[in-house]
C-alpha cells in the first residue's frame, strides 16, 4: 500500500505521539509499504519554520512550513498546495491522520483528499477537565472542525477502551471507534550499547530505585513523587525530562531537604534513558489527568521487563495497561499514602515480582500488521 500520514511533529522532536508515528511509519516500510509523513517543521525561526523534505529510514518525511505555536498549536502553511501536488504524483491508498492537530482542518477544503479513505488515530482529546479556560475557549471554536473530521473519517483508532468512555467526542461516535493499542519498536538493552556505569552512579545503595520520565508539566504530577519521598525514605527517585515546572519542583525538593532522595536530571540522551530503564526497580507514572491518554513510556518500561506503578486516573489508559501486564500495579490517583502503600508491597515482594516471566505484548510490528488488516477492510468498503 501507499500510505500518507499527517501528524503534528516528527523526531528528532521529542514526544510520545511523535515517536509512535516514527516507529509505525518505519515498521510499515519494513512490511513493504510506501510511506510518506507530512508534519509541521518544528525548527522555528522568529515566526516561521521552512519546508524541508528528507528520507529517514525509508520514510519520506515532509516537514512543512509552519507558524510558531499559539496556545501549543502550530499551523501548516501551504498544506493544500503540497497535498494536491503529492496526490497528483502518487496514488495513495490511505490517508492516516493523527489527532489532536488543528492544521488538519485544511483537509476539509481539499477536494482531492476526499477521494481517499481517512483513518483517524485519536491520541488524546484537545482539552480535559483540567485544561485552562483559554484552552477551553479555543477548543469551543475548533470543536465543529473536529466533528467534521470525525464525520469524514471511516475509522477512529483509540489506544484503550477506557479512554473512549471518558472522551465526549468518541462516545458520540463509538460505532466508528476501534481499540488498537500503541506499540513501540525494540529498544536498546545490550550493556555494550548503554552507559550502564553512569546509570549505576545515579543510584545510592540499598534503596528502592524509582524512575519517572516525562515533561515537567501539571498533569504529569511529579510533585506527588516528591511528596511521597517526604514520608518514604527507603526509596530513591530519578526524574528525567524538562518543562515549565522545573523551578517549582526544585523548590519543593529543596524546601523538604530531599536532595539526597530525589533528583531532576533534565533531558537525557536515548542511551542514558534506556540505561535508567534497565537499572531501575520501578517505573512510576503519576499523571492525574486523562491528558495522559496512554503512556508510551509505560511500554518502554515493560520492554525492559520493569515493574510499573501507575495512577488510576479516570479515563487514562495507564491503569488499563497495568492490568494487562504481570508486573503492573495501580495506586489511587493523587493519593501519596496509597502510592507509598503500593511501594511497600512492591519492596517487600521485590524478588518474587521481578522473577515473573517477561510479558511485553505491544511490539510495533504487530501494531502495523493489525493496522494493515484494518486498512484493507476500509479500502474494500470505500466506494
Amino acid at each position: 500500500m501507499n500510505i500518507l500520514h499527517l501528524g503534528k511533529y516528527y523526531p528528532p522532536y521529542h514526544g510520545g505521539m511523535e515517536h509512535y508515528l516514527q516507529d509505525l511509519a518505519e515498521a510499515q516500510v519494513e512490511q513493504g509499504h510506501q510511506v510518506t509523513v507530512m508534519v509541521h517543521n518544528h525548527e522555528f525561526g522568529k515566526l516561521l519554520s521552512q519546508t524541508k523534505t528528507e528520507h529517514v529510514n525509508g520514510v519520506k518525511v515532509i516537514r512543512l512550513k509552519s507558524t510558531r505555536p499559539i496556545c501549543f498549536t502550530p499551523l501548516m502553511i501551504g498544506l493544500g498546495r503540497t497535498l494536491n501536488q503529492l496526490l497528483k504524483e502518487n496514488k495513495f491508498d490511505i490517508l492516516h491522520l493523527h489527532w489532536p492537530n488543528p492544521s488538519l482542518a485544511l483537509l476539509l477544503f481539499n477536494k482531492a483528499s476526499k477521494n481517499l479513505p481517512w483513518v483517524l488515530r485519536w491520541h488524546s482529546d484537545m482539552v480535559t477537565e483540567s485544561s485552562s479556560k483559554l484552552l477551553k475557549f479555543i477548543y469551543a471554536l475548533i470543536k465543529p472542525i473536529e466533528q467534521a473530521i470525525i464525520k469524514r473519517s471511516q475509522l477512529i483508532l483509540c489506544s484503550s477502551p477506557v479512554y473512549i468512555e471518558q472522551a465526549p467526542a468518541l462516545l458520540k461516535n463509538r460505532e466508528k471507534c476501534h481499540v488498537l493499542p500503541l506499540g513501540i519498536k525494540p529498544m536498546l538493552k545490550s550493556n555494550d550499547q548503554l552507559p550502564t556505569e553512569w546509570a549505576e552512579q545515579q543510584w545510592p545503595k540499598n534503596k528502592l530505585r524509582l524512575f519517572n520520565l516525562g515533561r515537567l508539566t501539571f498533569y504529569k504530577n511529579q510533585k506527588l513523587l516528591i511528596e511521597a519521598s517526604i514520608h518514604h525514605q527507603s526509596q530513591h527517585t530519578l526524574i528525567a525530562g524538562s518543562g515549565q515546572l522545573k523551578a517549582q519542583l526544585e523548590k519543593q525538593i529543596k524546601k523538604n531537604k530531599l536532595q539526597e532522595n530525589i533528583k531532576l536530571l533534565g533531558n537525557l540522551s536515548w542511551p542514558k534513558v534506556n540505561a535508567l530503564y534497565q537499572s531501575c526497580d520501578v517505573f512510576c507514572l503519576t499523571s492525574n489527568d486523562r491528558a495522559e491518554s496512554f503512556g508510551v513510556v509505560l511500554l518502554e518500561a515493560m520492554w525492559h521487563n520493569k515493574i510499573i506503578l501507575v495512577a488510576d486516573t479516570l479515563g487514562s489508559g495507564m491503569s488499563w495497561l497495568a492490568q494487562q501486564y504481570n508486573k503492573g500495579f495501580i495506586f489511587k490517583s493523587n493519593d501519596a499514602h496509597d502510592f507509598i502503600k503500593k511501594l511497600n508491597h512492591i519492596e517487600e515482594n521485590l524478588g518474587s515480582i521481578q522473577a515473573l516471566p517477561e510479558n511485553f505484548q505491544w511490539p510495533i510490528n504487530q501494531t502495523a500488521s493489525d493496522l494493515n488488516h484494518l486498512y484493507k477492510k476500509i479500502k474494500k468498503e470505500t466506494p
